[in-house]
């Protein structure tokens, strides 16, 4: 671990703490920021979908730009624009531009995505890889603490300007980081012939058998993810448990799935991302099927930690896999692509459970996430060819 630190504590794991803070503490801003201006719950829910939609925008063009400037480029492209949103944020206060800035947020995130995924791919080790993503998710995973916290206690302090400027200006410290520590990785089996998007054609036919087992699993495994961040609170309040009880369980949870995000990326490395991700697949399939039963507190903070292994065992196997398997030729298309597929596993989710919810129940929904888990875990058994080993 010391030497994964040592390697990538500048160019990797300090900005990525920065942006992880920042996009999750943004994550209380934005709609809480609508609803100061005066705008309503629906403006409140539109604003964070906008920031979604931005993020899967971008997957396909930054994966095509990589290909021309490289992955660092692409990284302070991405600083540059969470800069530029966020000081539209501070300067104007119009729900207007705030919508439109969270959309360009997404869209600067998907972008620093891409472009994470496409150095560590190429400046870690197939040994290592496993270990830094896990640990980039770890990462995350703290954001997820800190963020709001800290946005929270700046908005108490100085208020939403002053929150989003002080944001704005740590995207300066990130790009620092990337301009000192990350070196540039310009793809050197680049194909210049034919309009871009035609790149995007070759890539899904020339990798269809990929996008058909690891990609279903990549869709697989965000989408049932996404919905155990729904279905866990739901159940909790179809059990008649108060606010804090159910946070409480969640939090149990989340305590595991934070825990387990190193040894993931060592089990990933030392036994390979097969194993993890039908694990995880596994995990998560059997947590929301036992969600229905589910009888008070107590069973659903047991349930809340199976799910916790099953999130936590995952971490960074998505992004792992598809840095293993992007090729040479149109890499950056590639994991576009990659990218694109994962979000829309993410955003598909929510959906899905919500008009099973509205069509059959609540419990037939955790069933239907549960058994789609299972059922993926299953197909990956026999189709899934392991993408961490060297040759």
């Amino acid at each position: 671990m010391r030497t994964i630190l040592s390697k990538f504590f500048l160019p990797v794991f300090c900005p990525s703490i920065v942006i992880a803070i920042v996009q999750q503490g943004l994550l209380v801003v934005l709609p809480l920021y609508i609803l100061h201006l005066g705008g309503s719950m629906t403006e409140a829910a539109a604003v964070v979908a906008l920031r979604g939609l931005g993020m899967m925008v971008a997957d396909v063009p930054a994966g095509l730009l990589i290909e021309k400037i490289g992955d660092k480029r692409m990284m302070l492209v991405a600083a540059m624009l969470f800069f530029i949103a966020m000081l539209l944020m501070a300067m104007i206060p119009d729900p207007l531009v705030l919508m439109f800035s969270a959309g360009l947020l997404g869209f600067a995130h998907g972008c620093w995505l891409v472009g994470r995924v496409s150095y560590v791919g190429l400046a870690a080790l197939p040994s290592e890889r496993g270990r830094v993503m896990a640990l980039s998710a770890g990462i995350i995973r703290f954001g997820s603490v800190l963020g709001p916290l800290l946005a929270g206690l700046l908005i108490a302090w100085q208020g939403y300007s002053v929150t989003l400027a002080v944001f704005a200006v740590s995207t300066v410290l990130v790009a620092g980081f990337v301009l000192g520590w990350v070196e540039n990785h310009i793809p050197e089996h680049k194909s210049d012939d034919g309009h871009s998007f035609k790149k995007i054609k070759e890539v899904m036919i020339e990798h269809r058998g990929v996008f058909a087992t690891a990609g279903v699993g990549a869709v697989a495994l965000m989408l049932v993810r996404s919905s155990r961040a729904l279905l866990l609170p739901l159940a909790g309040a179809a059990l008649a448990l108060d606010e804090s009880s159910i946070g409480l369980a969640i939090s149990c949870g989340a305590v595991v799935d934070t825990l387990l995000f190193y040894p993931a990326g060592s089990l990933m490395d030392r036994v390979g991302r097969k194993p993890i991700l039908i694990t995880s697949l596994f995990a998560l399939g059997a947590g929301l099927m036992l969600l229905p039963l589910a009888e008070g507190f107590y069973t659903l903070v047991v349930i809340a930690v199976v799910l916790g292994l099953g999130n936590g065992f995952s971490a960074g196997v998505i992004m792992t896999i598809g840095a293993d398997l992007a090729p040479e030729r149109n890499r950056g298309g590639f994991i576009g692509v990659w990218r694109l597929m994962t979000d829309m596993g993410s955003t598909a989710g929510p959906f899905v459970i919500g008009s099973a919810i509205k069509l059959v129940s609540l419990a037939a929904a955790a069933q239907l996430a549960g058994l789609l888990g299972i059922l993926s875990a299953a197909y990956l058994c026999f189709k899934l060819k392991e993408s961490g080993r060297e040759d």
